[in-house]
């Protein structure tokens, strides 16, 4: 980083930074949580894992705009009545 000051790229070290944390924010999608109740995010993440089978929490997350604990919980109900198997 102080080398890429030093060959003029950046006019200090803030100047780096700032300009990282933009590209950074450039990239970055605004995530909206649906709230839904328990027994809907089930069914979701059920037919979900149904089409999808070897995914993980956080990506039944991203894709069904849930956050990853009612995931999680839903994923446990559903192990529970053995309507998916537990990940190996």
């Amino acid at each position: 980083m102080e080398k890429l000051v030093k060959v003029g790229y950046y006019l200090n070290v803030s100047d780096f930074v700032r300009s990282a944390v933009r590209d950074k924010l450039g990239v970055m999608k605004p995530v909206i949580v649906r709230r839904v109740l328990p027994k809907t995010a089930q069914n979701e993440v059920f037919e979900y894992i149904k089409s999808h089978p070897d995914v993980y929490p956080d990506e039944i997350a991203d894709a069904l705009n849930l956050d990853v604990e009612t995931v999680i919980d839903a994923v446990g109900v559903l192990v529970s009545k053995k309507k998916v198997g537990e990940s190996k």
